[in-house]
């Protein structure tokens, strides 16, 4: 499957209007990802060590995992205002989704972390937004592109 490159052409160019509607459901896509993966990260820091106790892993794995988050929520802000939205970015933030998804499974199936029972269906529910955002995100540009 070929990918355009990191500055594309999509046939909504030709009318601004066309583009910048079409832009909106990305944008908004990306806006609630970020918000989300902020407020989370920022929460998983200020309650590293309760959260540690309650789910499982150390208060410093739990500390490092907010600040991944809030650093992600971050650049993904980024991308959602940038003037032109570009398809590799979106792809780079949907790649890290799809990452994150793959981890948490890897964490749950290897037992890398000591979870607790909370911990194990916590890791199980945070697995589901990040998968409909990057779906979501999928489906918008696939939209945006088709023009």
């Amino acid at each position: 499957m070929s990918h355009p490159p990191a500055s594309v052409r999509f046939p909504s160019d030709d009318h601004p209007a066309g583009r910048r509607g079409a832009e909106d459901g990305l944008r908004r896509a990306l806006a609630l990802d970020a918000t989300g993966m902020a407020v989370v990260g920022v929460c998983y820091l200020a309650t590293a060590g309760p959260l540690g106790r309650l789910l499982g892993p150390s208060t410093a794995l739990v500390a490092a995992v907010g600040a991944v988050m809030l650093a992600l929520g971050v650049g993904i802000a980024v991308v959602a205002r940038l003037a032109r939205i570009s398809a590799g970015a979106v792809r780079t933030v949907i790649g890290c989704g799809v990452s994150w998804i793959l981890l948490s499974l890897a964490a749950l199936a290897f037992g890398w972390l000591d979870l607790t029972t909370g911990g194990v269906v916590w890791t199980w529910l945070q697995i589901a937004p990040v998968a409909v955002f990057a779906s979501w995100q999928t489906l918008e540009l696939r939209t945006l592109r088709s023009g």
